[in-house]
């Protein structure tokens, strides 16, 4: 480099030394003071030289690598370019020129396609250069062309999205306080770039910047920015606050006024301000229903509430724009605003309202969770017929189809799982076991084994399961056998409730070999010494009493009563149903000595009462109608709603024996 070949030179041609000074100056006698003045003004004329020499060294390369830059720029060799102008960033000397050949690059980067990233590094380059030069060299740009530079860098930058580097030069540029008509545009783009990466105090301080410019086309815009940014920083809510009504007052007409009301009462709510909220919010309603922001406040207000039925300015939108909500993805994307519409319309009496807010819960509510709310909200609001009217569309599908040419034209289901199980349980819950019996009669029509007519129907094994328990509980017990089949046989079900309910219907509408299969299997789910063990020995007992096995029966009968981890209700009837066998077999006496083992076991229980009253027959076939009545006595007082006991009193009257205090059974 130059700097090198002139630092040698000097040395070739300077034979003068600090030694060889001192020698000459002691050869001339001068005294030592003296000679140390010679010395010391020696050196520092040397140093003097050497940087005045090493500045004109820097200045040349600058010059050099500068003209090297401009030919680069010139011929598109970009990468030597590149190299160039990084030479010229790591050279602490700069110019006006290299300045401006780097500004050119960078303006030739831009322009050029696939050089976005390279043109920003440039153009930071030369802004980091500009300031260089103002420290070095102030007298070189004045503010106005230093501003003019350093807004160009920005625009630069910007255009690459390296916002937050253009801020740090528009701050320069802000500094200087100039006056360029790019000022407030580039302003702008800036602020709104930053805004969209989250970087909201200095978003916040370029629309500042452009509020404090006066007058503009971009002052609303500025107004509205500088609000969202402090709305959305979350930690001062009255200077956001102040902030909107600042755009509000002086831009009442503006297309963003609805937005502004909505980012308002947003900030109301979120500080407490529930009357300022609730103004807000009529407001927007009042005066901007059909805007985007209307709708994202009717379902911030819908989220915000509790999943109750209400009335009110909210209900009231709900059910008058139903029409206009269930057609809207935004209002759909919150499934708590549907739920609010449909809780709305079910109250208001709005039946289409009501019908369209249950076809697109039903639709959408792959959990069942809202669904559950909705029907529990109902009944808590003491609004029982709404809650089963509704539960009633989604249980049994009323109108809808679903056959497997349907499923096949359409592909769309009517319903999900999660909707159709949730009100069966609730169904079951409630004790509407007649709803989904006839659910279950219905659903038959569509049982043409195809998955996807299952699907579209939202009908699971858990939906089959409560509509086969729907039939078993209204007494159509060879129906409900049916489903069960299905549920195992076609479902594939293999827990030990379901095989017991199979085994449970099969004996009582089944043959008595497939009761057998049914109760075998149930068996085999659960270990010999189970608790469940006895339901299923009570099954296989019943079965051996339908085809007269009465000791084999009675057998399984004894081993439910000595199953101590049996539960007290399973013990008490299979003692029961022991008696029942002596009773069947006309052998009365045992049977009444079995009876009176039940109350040892059931204590107040139901099987106690039934015990009671076929006491009471036994003895009136051994002709001991005293015992009998007095059988049938203790039922009455003891038991009096229970079941048996209008049963017991027709027989006291008929025999209208000698009271006595003490039940037979005791003795």
């Amino acid at each position: 480099m130059l700097v090198t070949r002139i630092q040698s030179s000097v040395s070739r041609s300077s034979p003068s030394t600090p030694d060889t000074i001192t020698q000459r100056v002691s050869s001339r006698g001068m005294s030592g003071w003296a000679a140390s003045i010679v010395l010391a003004l020696f050196c520092s004329a040397s140093a003097l030289f050497c940087t005045a020499l090493t500045c004109v060294a820097e200045e040349a390369d600058l010059q050099a690598v500068t003209a090297e830059l401009l030919q680069n720029t010139q011929a598109e060799q970009w990468d030597d370019a590149m190299q160039s102008a990084r030479s010229i960033a790591a050279t602490e000397k700069t110019s006006v020129r290299s300045i401006a050949a780097l500004i050119q690059l960078a303006r030739r980067l831009d322009s050029s396609a696939n050089h976005a990233e390279d043109a920003a590094d440039v153009h930071d380059m030369a802004a980091y250069a500009l300031m260089r030069l103002r420290t070095q060299q102030p007298e070189a740009l004045n503010d106005a062309q230093a501003g003019n530079l350093l807004l160009g860098v920005a625009r630069g930058l910007s255009r690459a999205g390296r916002h937050t580097d253009a801020h740090r030069w528009l701050t320069e540029v802000q500094a200087l306080e100039i006056d360029h008509p790019e000022w407030i545009a580039t302003c702008m783009t800036i602020a709104s770039g930053l805004l969209d990466e989250g970087q909201l105090e200095s978003a916040e301080q370029t629309y500042t910047w452009v509020i404090e410019s006066g007058e503009s086309p971009q002052l609303a815009t500025a107004r509205l920015g500088r609000a969202w940014c402090v709305a959305m920083s979350g930690q001062d809510d009255p200077a956001a606050i102040e902030a909107i009504n600042q755009f509000l007052q002086h831009h009442p007409d503006h297309a963003d006024v609805p937005s502004a009301l909505l980012m308002r009462m947003s900030c109301q709510s979120r500080s407490g301000q529930t009357d300022a909220a609730d103004q807000s919010f009529e407001q927007l309603i009042r005066d901007h229903a059909d805007s985007g922001a209307c709708l994202q406040a009717i379902v911030a207000r819908c989220n915000q509430r509790p999943l109750q039925v209400n009335h009110g300015l909210l209900a009231e939108q709900l059910i008058t724009r139903w029409e206009a909500f269930v057609d809207s993805p935004t209002f759909n994307a919150s499934l708590r605003s549907v739920a609010m519409g449909l809780l709305a319309a079910a109250a208001g009496g709005d039946a289409d309202a009501e019908s369209a807010y249950a076809d697109s819960i039903a639709k959408q509510d792959e959990t069942g969770d809202i669904t559950a709310m909705v029907l529990e909200q109902l009944v808590q609001a003491d609004r029982k017929a709404d809650a089963e009217r509704i539960a009633v569309r989604w249980i049994a599908l009323p109108n809808v189809g679903g056959s497997r040419d349907q499923v096949a034209a359409t592909g769309d289901r009517f319903i999900t799982a999660g909707v159709r199980e949730s009100a069966c349980r609730w169904a079951g819950r409630t004790g509407n076991w007649s709803m989904l019996a006839a659910a279950a009669k219905d659903e038959e029509t569509y049982l043409d084994g195809s998955d996807q007519t299952a699907e579209i129907r939202g009908r699971n094994l858990h939906v089959e399961r409560l509509f086969a328990e729907g039939l078993l509980q209204t007494g159509d017990a060879k129906a409900s056998f049916r489903w069960w089949k299905r549920i195992v046989d076609d479902g594939g079900a293999e827990d030990f409730p379901t095989l017991l309910r199979l085994a449970e219907t099969a004996s009582s509408s089944g043959t008595v070999t497939e009761a057998a299969q049914r109760i075998a299997a149930a068996r085999a789910a659960i270990s010999p010494s189970s608790p469940q063990s006895a339901l299923v020995n009570l099954l296989a007992a019943d079965v051996e009493i339908r085809q007269l096995n009465f000791d084999r029966g009675r057998s399984l009968l004894e081993s439910v009563v000595r199953l101590g981890s049996a539960d007290e209700d399973a013990r008490g009837r299979a003692q029961w149903m022991i008696g029942e066998t002596y009773y069947m077999q006309e052998r009365f006496t045992d049977a009444i000595d079995a009876y009176r083992l039940v109350e040892g076991i059931s204590g107040d229980g139901q099987w106690t009462a039934a015990a009671l009253v076929q006491a009471g027959k036994s003895f009136e076939q051994l002709g001991r109608t005293r015992e009998a009545a007095v059988c049938y006595s203790t039922l009455v007082r003891r038991f009096a709603n229970s079941q048996h006991a209008n049963g017991a009193r027709r027989r006291l009257a008929a025999l209208s024996p000698d009271a006595s205090s003490e039940s037979p059974l005791r003795r």
